[in-house]
């Protein structure tokens, strides 16, 4: 299999970014001293500041700026009245789409296959409709709110990215305003999420008061489930309200977070609780499986970025005769992982149609595989002597395993230290004497294994790349295949029962952790048990 590192960012709904991809301008809060070669910021922000970005538009095409609300786009409520000056308008108007360069730089998807989408969970998947239709749709409507439900893997973030890149790229001056909020990115979404979002942005608090007095935006929430939020988020920001943004909100959620009840967690709701909730002014639709075609096309669009050892012919050959393996691949996420995986994963297996091939296994060689690659690309680095030193010694101990294990502590403590939000913010100052310094702090161990981790970084927030990655390396915390060594059926009786203890350990998520709340590491720890007999023995130890 080819082994030079990847020069392409993955097209996957986790908007996975190889480690080695030319990276975007610096943020201004990023933490000073990394050295490109480790971790570099996965998102273009402001190239300037928005008082020193360039005139991007006439003075005379300035003046809509004086009547932008009046002008009564489709569903959105155009009475308020404009009082800013005609300076502040033509200004605001120029950071506006300085802010829409920035954007549209910043979208890196080489490969998007639209989505089809259901009307709710309950709906025949039969009666499918195209997602990207139904939320223009919704655009053009007076409906306020549109929830994206999912399973983990199927497409939502890379969905929402790509329509904020559509709506930008068909942007009109005075029009409304798209705004990608990524809600674990953000404190306390549920006060003051879209100025938050803004000045996080570089725009200022004037300047978020004149866009909430005299603009209309698209509000495109992701990850609500990653923000473990049980709360409205349309109500608690007082949207469409009086002194309010006047808005809509397109907000996506993994359908595995919900319960049976949950539109009113999304439904805008009546200022005074003794009136009826307004069922018109919201719709949600359920993205559907990617169908065989969908797959094909994907395989064909994917395979050419880079050099690989089959054509797509090849991988589809393989993906149709592997049993159950088309199946699997029906989520996005899971066939970018299989098409990095499959030819690792079928060395030297002669029948394909005996070949089992389970999630948890794409998921190890991936890691292996990424490891593996960011280990030789660290050795052609510029490295501080102590971080060679360093390099050196890990080796030795073995540089993936030791990968591994920093992966698997990492999400321990993002489950029991961090509530389960993946998105971890590190400030050296303010977080030197926490648990965050193990893994993001500035000593030459933890930045080497950082930066050589499956995960993404943008200024000083760091995550895994995608959500079920987190979930794949806390089943590895509760069960490791590599550290929990199988236990002889031939060796004495002693010797097994002193295995089957160091596998017993009370302190260890099995004990600590409801991981009943966690379908998805449940279905990774499943699908250890045919191929473990420790670890069969220790469920059946502690059933008992």
């Amino acid at each position: 299999m080819n082994n030079n590192p990847p020069k392409r960012p993955i097209s996957d709904p986790g908007h996975v970014d190889y480690p080695n991809t030319t990276q975007p301008a610096k943020k201004r809060d990023r933490t000073e001293g990394q050295t490109n070669c480790l971790m570099e910021d996965n998102q273009y922000m402001l190239l300037k500041p928005p008082s020193e970005a360039p005139m991007l538009m006439s003075p005379s095409e300035a003046e809509c700026a004086t009547n932008m609300v009046s002008q009564g786009y489709p569903g959105f409520d155009s009475s308020t009245e404009l009082t800013l000056p005609q300076n502040a308008s033509r200004y605001l108007e120029q950071d506006l789409l300085a802010f829409k360069v920035q954007r549209l730089k910043g979208y890196r998807q080489p490969v998007f296959i639209p989505p089809m989408a259901k009307a709710s969970l309950q709906t025949r998947d039969e009666d499918l409709f195209s997602l990207m239709n139904k939320v223009q749709e919704f655009l053009a409507s007076d409906q306020q709110v549109m929830l994206i439900l999912g399973d983990s893997g199927a497409g939502k973030s890379t969905f929402n990215r790509h329509l904020e890149h559509q709506l930008w790229t068909n942007y009109n001056k005075c029009g409304p305003i798209p705004l990608l909020i990524n809600l674990p990115d953000i404190v306390q979404p549920e006060q003051d999420m879209v100025e938050k979002q803004l000045k996080e942005n570089n725009f200022s608090e004037d300047q978020c008061r004149d866009l909430k007095l005299s603009r209309q935006f698209i509000l495109i929430c992701d990850g609500y489930d990653e923000s473990q939020l049980t709360i409205n988020l349309h109500k608690t920001n007082k949207l469409n309200q009086q002194g309010g943004w006047n808005s809509k909100m397109i907000i996506t959620c993994r359908t595995q977070f919900l319960g049976p009840v949950y539109r009113n967690r999304f439904e805008p709701q009546p200022l005074d609780h003794y009136y009826p909730v307004q069922l018109n002014l919201f719709q949600e639709a359920v993205i559907a499986p990617f169908s065989k075609e969908q797959v094909k096309n994907y395989v064909a669009r994917y395979v050419p970025l880079e050099p690989r050892p089959w054509v797509a012919e090849e991988y589809m050959r393989m993906l149709m005769t592997i049993p159950n393996l088309m199946n699997m691949v029906r989520n996005p996420f899971l066939l970018t992982l299989t098409l990095e995986a499959l030819p690792g994963v079928t060395q030297g297996q002669q029948e394909l149609s005996s070949i089992k091939i389970t999630r948890v296994q794409l998921y190890d060689h991936f890691v292996d595989q990424w490891l593996g690659i960011n280990m030789r690309r660290l050795q052609n680095c510029t490295l501080s002597d102590a971080e060679k030193d360093m390099l050196m010694h890990m080796n030795e101990k073995g540089f993936v395993a030791l990968g591994i294990d920093f992966s698997k502590k990492l999400a321990l403590a993002i489950f029991d230290k961090h509530g389960g939000i993946p998105v971890v913010q590190y400030i050296h100052l303010d977080h030197m004497n926490s648990w965050r310094a193990e893994f993001f702090g500035p000593q030459p161990k933890a930045r080497l294994l950082c930066a050589s981790s499956p995960l993404n970084r943008t200024g000083n927030l760091y995550q895994f790349l995608h959500r079920s990655m987190l979930e794949y390396f806390l089943s590895r915390a509760v069960f490791d295949p590599n550290t929990s060594t199988d236990v002889d059926e031939f060796a004495p009786q002693a010797e097994y029962g002193s295995s089957v203890t160091r596998l017993l350990d009370t302190n260890g998520p099995l004990f600590t952790r409801n991981l009943l709340e966690e379908p998805s590491v449940l279905q990774f720890l499943y699908e250890r048990v045919p191929t473990s007999s420790a670890f069969k023995e220790q469920l059946l130890a502690v059933v008992e």
